[in-house]
C-alpha cells in the first residue's frame, strides 16, 4: 500500500490542474495581504480635515439633542434584545469624536481571525476541485481502466487516491493558512497597525489554521468521492453548487426551517469553533390580531458541526466506493 501511495502522490503532483490550483491558493494569500495593507493604512490629511469639520458640526448638535439621542438608542436596544439578548448599541459612548468620522482601520489583533476565515472559503473551494479533478479526469479519459490493469484491486486504488487527495491537500491548506497569517502580520506591521496582540490571539489563529487544514482535507475527500460518482469535474462543481442553493438554502433552511442540519451551518461551526443560527420560535397573536413569530437564537458547538460533516462525508465515501467497485470504468 505504501508503494501505491507513493505512485499516486507522484501522479497527483504531476497534474497540471493541481499546480494551477496551488497557484490560486498562493494568489489568495497575496490578495489577503494586499487587502489588509489597504485596510490598515492611516487616514490621509484630506480625510482628517474632513473628519474634523464633521465632528465640529456633530458635537454642536449633540450638545442640544444628546440626551434625546441616548434615550432613543436605549429604547431601540431594549427592543433588539427581545430577539438577541447580546445586542449592544453602545448607547453610552458619549459625544462624537474625530474617529467616528474616519474610515475604519484594520489591525492584526482585531481582524486577522476574520480575514483568515475569508481565506478558508477560497481554500475549501479549491480543495474540492483538486480532489474532484484528481479522480474524475482519470475516469472521463479512460486512464483509470489502464491503471486497473496494473493494480486490479479496486479497494487499494480507491483508498490510495482518497488518502493522497485528502492528506496532501490538507497539508497544502495548512501551509496556505500559515502564510496568510504571516501576510496579514507583515501588511499591518508596515502600517504600524498590528494592535495589541495577545497570546490568545495567536492561539486562536493557530487553531483556526488547523481547522481549515482538516476541512480542506475533508473537502478534497468529498471532491474525490463525488468524482468517483459523477466522473466529471464540472459535474462535481455543479452538484455542489446545486446542493447549497436547493438543498441547504431552499429545502433545509427555508421549507423545513431546520438550519441546524444545513451543511453551511455545520461548516461554519467547525471553522469558527462554534456558531449561532436562528430558528423560527413559537408564534403568538399580537394585539392587532396578527400573527407574530419571533426567531430564536441557538448555538451549534464546533464538535457537533464537525461530527455532522464527518457523517455526511462517510456516506458519500461509502456510496462512492460501492459505485466504483461495481461499475465498469472503461
Amino acid at each position: 500500500m505504501g508503494r501505491l501511495m507513493r505512485v499516486e502522490l507522484r501522479r497527483y503532483l504531476a497534474r497540471q490542474a493541481v499546480r494551477w490550483l496551488v497557484v490560486g491558493m498562493v494568489a489568495a494569500v497575496l490578495l489577503t495581504g494586499f487587502a489588509a495593507w489597504r485596510a490598515s493604512r492611516p487616514p490621509s490629511e484630506a480625510q482628517l480635515a474632513e473628519a474634523q469639520q464633521q465632528v465640529t458640526l456633530a458635537q454642536a448638535d449633540w450638545a442640544q439633542h444628546g440626551a434625546e439621542y441616548m434615550t432613543q438608542c436605549r429604547a431601540q436596544q431594549e427592543q433588539a434584545r427581545q430577539t438577541d439578548p447580546s445586542a449592544d448599541f453602545q448607547c453610552d459612548r458619549g459625544a462624537p469624536t474625530v474617529e467616528s468620522f474616519l474610515p475604519p482601520r484594520q489591525t492584526f489583533a482585531a481582524n486577522a481571525y476574520d480575514s483568515l476565515g475569508q481565506v478558508a472559503t477560497f481554500v475549501l473551494l479549491l480543495s474540492l476541485i483538486v480532489g474532484a479533478t484528481f479522480v474524475a479526469a482519470e475516469l472521463s479519459t479512460g486512464a483509470m481502466s489502464t491503471w486497473l490493469t496494473f493494480e486490479p484491486r479496486r479497494g487499494r486504488v480507491f483508498a490510495s487516491k482518497a488518502a493522497v487527495a485528502s492528506v496532501v491537500t490538507g497539508t497544502a491548506a495548512l501551509a496556505v493558512s500559515v502564510l496568510a497569517v504571516g501576510a496579514l502580520w507583515v501588511a499591518t506591521a508596515v502600517n504600524h497597525a498590528t494592535g495589541q496582540v495577545e497570546a490568545q490571539t495567536l492561539v486562536d489563529l493557530g487553531n483556526g489554521s488547523a481547522r481549515i487544514a482538516v476541512a480542506a482535507a475533508g473537502a478534497a475527500l468529498l471532491g474525490a468521492g463525488l468524482g468517483f460518482l459523477l466522473r466529471h469535474t464540472a459535474a462535481v462543481i455543479a452538484s455542489v453548487i446545486a446542493w447549497f442553493i436547493a438543498i441547504d438554502g431552499i429545502l433545509v433552511s427555508g421549507l423545513l426551517q431546520a438550519p441546524r442540519w444545513a451543511a453551511a451551518t455545520n461548516l461554519q461551526a467547525w471553522l469558527r469553533a462554534g456558531t449561532t443560527y436562528y430558528q423560527q420560535g413559537p408564534c403568538v397573536t399580537d394585539p392587532l390580531g396578527g400573527l407574530a413569530c419571533n426567531p430564536v437564537q441557538k448555538t451549534l458547538p464546533m464538535a457537533a458541526g464537525g461530527l455532522t460533516l464527518v457523517a455526511a462525508l462517510a456516506v458519500v465515501a461509502a456510496l462512492a466506493w460501492v459505485v466504483f467497485r461495481r461499475r465498469d470504468v472503461a
